[in-house]
């Protein structure tokens, strides 16, 4: 990875972490001696709305930090649907996490759309990599007392899968640097939970 990137699309709904992951990965390549780039689209995030952020990490991140369709080694989507968005970003054989909550956009709750089951967005998914890793990071989350901390569980997650370049005590020394001393404790078992 010394002289490539590695491309990371992460997306779900407002309120689900996004930037947080951002900055965790941000800081692990920083303790890693990388460089990221990385940009953000919060859209309407504080009503539910899509948020989509984008991280370049490695040694050649010259250029735009955005990532074009096609191009994602790694998606990262905090919602179940926001995978199946995400699936045009993700190139051939990447590798996709993402959250199994459900939470139903304003259309499928006024009953003029429907949501797909988890089976037909597996399947959709499979279509471009069979690296897929669905998460119940929602209800682990819930049990340790912080439902926020899907996020990090799926981030745990990656790290034992080996899909990212940082080991689980990069990724606690980056957890410490950009988690706010109230949700220190959750986020650190988050990660050993994924």
């Amino acid at each position: 990875m010394v002289n490539s990137s590695l491309n990371i699309y992460v997306s779900g709904v407002g309120g689900f972490g996004i930037g947080s992951v951002i900055k965790i990965l941000s800081e692990a390549a920083k303790i890693s001696g990388m460089k990221a780039i990385g940009s953000e689209t919060h859209g309407l995030a504080q009503r539910g709305g899509v948020v989509i952020s984008t991280l370049r990490i490695g040694g050649d991140v010259t250029g735009s930090p955005l990532i074009i369709k096609g191009s994602a080694d790694i998606v990262i989507a905090l919602e179940r649907l926001e995978a199946l968005r995400s699936i045009p970003y993700l190139k051939r054989n990447g590798v996709i996490i993402y959250n199994t909550q459900e939470f139903q956009p304003l259309s499928v709750r006024l009953g003029s759309a429907q949501y797909p089951t988890a089976n037909e967005i597996k399947s959709e998914i499979e279509k471009v990599t069979n690296r897929v890793i669905p998460v119940d990071a929602s209800a682990k989350a819930k049990e340790l007392g912080l439902s926020e901390s899907a996020n990090v569980i799926l981030l745990g997650r990656l790290t034992r899968e080996g899909a990212i370049p940082f080991d689980m005590e990069i990724m606690k020394r980056a957890i410490r640097e950009t988690t706010p001393p109230r949700y220190l404790d959750i986020n650190l078992k988050a990660l050993d939970v994924g």
